[in-house]
């Protein structure tokens, strides 16, 4: 007896929605951990520090992409269960679903997170005072020794 006999109606569209979620996560997820996403106001982090500068961008979107691959995957597997799912067997689409979810979110946290992380150094590095340089006396040093050679 083949799985796929007592496959529904249900078990056919919950699978194309799972699937169509799988790639609305592993795409992104697969270009932000790569440093790829470009700059977009659909797909990525809505954050204002992401927004401010494309190496935060970037380093943001390093950080949370795993997350969204990772989630992309227990969709993946959600949406194999759920053409095979019947009575009890539909918990693990579920399941697959909470867990794409929790890491979905967590992505984003610590994505979040990573860019205010990412602008506060920057902030802090800019505001410290840069150490003052004698430029004649460099030339004269450089000079100095250009000459005892």
């Amino acid at each position: 007896m083949s799985p796929f006999e007592n496959m529904s109606t249900l078990n056919v569209v919950v699978g194309i929605i799972f699937i169509l979620l799988t790639l609305l996560l592993l795409i992104p997820g697969a270009l932000a951990s790569l440093g790829n996403l470009p700059g977009n106001k659909w797909f990525g982090l809505h954050v204002p520090a992401v927004r401010k500068d494309r190496a935060i961008w970037d380093q943001a979107h390093k950080v949370a992409g795993p997350f969204w691959v990772l989630a992309g995957v227990a969709l993946a597997f959600g949406a194999a269960f759920s053409f095979i799912a019947s009575g009890w067997m539909w918990v693990l689409p579920a399941v697959a679903l909470v867990a794409a979810v929790v890491a979905a979110s967590l992505g984003g946290n610590f994505g979040a997170r990573a860019a205010a992380a990412v602008e506060q150094a920057r902030e802090k590095q800019a505001d410290e005072p840069k150490p003052a340089v004698n430029i004649d006396a460099l030339r004269r040093a450089a000079g100095h020794a250009d000459e005892q050679k």
